[in-house]
């Protein structure tokens, strides 16, 4: 049995692995469960599953909860406490934990786990060199868990870059893809939140309906599988049936087809290299339609603007996930309104000073320059 810990057990992803973990309990077992602060969650998660180590990061959560646990349980606490977790072996490690608070955790993780299922893909958009070289010097294996950039993992596995042409990425739009520029205006955080296809965490909802979601799964394709910027293109695909394709050089293109349900790239990426059998339903429609057309620029001009960011190879991208962090948290408080974030992110781009990342330091340092920033700015626009 295969030995797995969960960084953020109690988020979307985190979830979803433990319901295919419950679905094949003779495989894998349960090491830690590590969350921020949903303590009612967590102790169902612990009683149902009977990890050896829990990480509580609220410590004050933690302090007045910390005899609801067996004393079977190690308890750990607080950023000490991540830390120490971080560095417990397992086999496998799943980072759901948002944001760039993730990197730290997953820094240290590397160095003691075979493989991580990387969620958190803010890692890899502000440190991914970084990431790739404690990767290969302590000989983990990283698998990404996005459906996208999965489903890319799996077409390209057996395949040789020489014969590659181009790579696409498939965005269902989120709910503004038919929206008149009138009504997109007006969005409320409770209806961008009501996303067509995919149920996922709040701030990857908004992300989907600005494409800057799609933009970071841009970045994280270029690291996972070294390629070119201009040899991956994103479509949109309301369907959100197809999650990858690729184009070899003579034309012939690969799709990777499934329901829009994460328990299918965490099933995959449990059983690496091997496939087992999955019972959920992907029975496909004998006459399904596929619909896919480019991003309009005028409609989703953020996507771009990563686009630029990334090819900078400089501080920048660090720079927008953290001001994109503060901006949607704003919205989803409802104290700017939806074209805010573009607003935002448009004008912090415009004036951080460019500077090259030589290391994790470097990374926190801009992380928190911009976070700095973009506060001032949407205080201006509050007031």
């Amino acid at each position: 049995m295969k030995k797995v810990l969960i960084f953020g057990s109690t988020g979307f992803v985190g979830r979803s692995v433990l319901s295919v973990i419950k679905e094949n309990r003779k495989d894998f077992v349960v090491e830690g469960l590590c969350i921020n602060k949903n303590i009612k969650l967590l102790k169902k998660q612990a009683e149902e599953f009977s990890p050896k180590f829990i990480c509580i990061y609220d410590e004050k959560v933690a302090q007045k909860n910390k005899t609801l646990f067996s004393k079977r349980i190690k308890l750990f606490f607080g950023e000490k406490g991540l830390e120490e977790f971080s560095q417990i072996k397992s086999d496998i490690s799943v980072m759901a934990i948002g944001g760039i608070a993730s990197l730290k955790p997953l820094l240290l993780n590397l160095k003691s786990t075979r493989r991580v299922l990387l969620a958190s893909k803010e890692t890899i958009v502000c440190g991914g060199d970084l990431v790739k070289r404690t990767a290969t010097l302590y000989k983990s294996e990283i698998i990404p868990l996005d459906s996208e950039i999965n489903a890319l993992f799996q077409l390209l596995r057996k395949e040789k870059k020489k014969f590659l042409k181009k790579v696409y990425l498939t965005a269902s739009g989120g709910v503004t893809l038919n929206l008149s520029p009138e009504k997109i205006k007006k969005l409320t955080a409770k209806e961008v939140l009501m996303h067509p296809v995919w149920k996922m965490g709040k701030r990857i909802t908004v992300d989907s309906s600005t494409l800057i979601n799609k933009g970071f799964e841009i970045v994280e394709a270029h690291h996972f599988f070294n390629l070119d910027y201009d040899n991956i293109e994103v479509l949109i695909h309301p369907q959100a049936k197809v999650h990858a394709i690729v184009e070899f050089k003579d034309g012939v293109k690969f799709a990777s087809l499934h329901f829009p349900d994460m328990r299918f790239p965490i099933h995959f990426s449990l059983y690496y290299p091997q496939r087992k059998e999955l019972k959920i339903s992907n029975e496909l429609n004998k006459e399904i339609i596929l619909n896919f057309y480019p991003v309009k620029k005028a409609k989703f001009p953020l996507l771009y603007l990563i686009k630029e960011a990334a090819r900078r190879k400089d501080n920048s991208l660090v720079i927008i996930n953290a001001a994109d962090e503060v901006a949607v948290d704003y919205f989803l408080k409802g104290r700017i309104r939806f074209l805010d974030i573009q607003k935002t992110l448009e004008y912090i781009f415009s004036i951080y000073p460019k500077a090259k990342l030589n290391s994790e330091e470097d990374i926190f340092f801009w992380d928190e320059w911009a976070r700095k920033k973009t506060e001032e700015f949407l205080n201006s626009l509050v007031k």
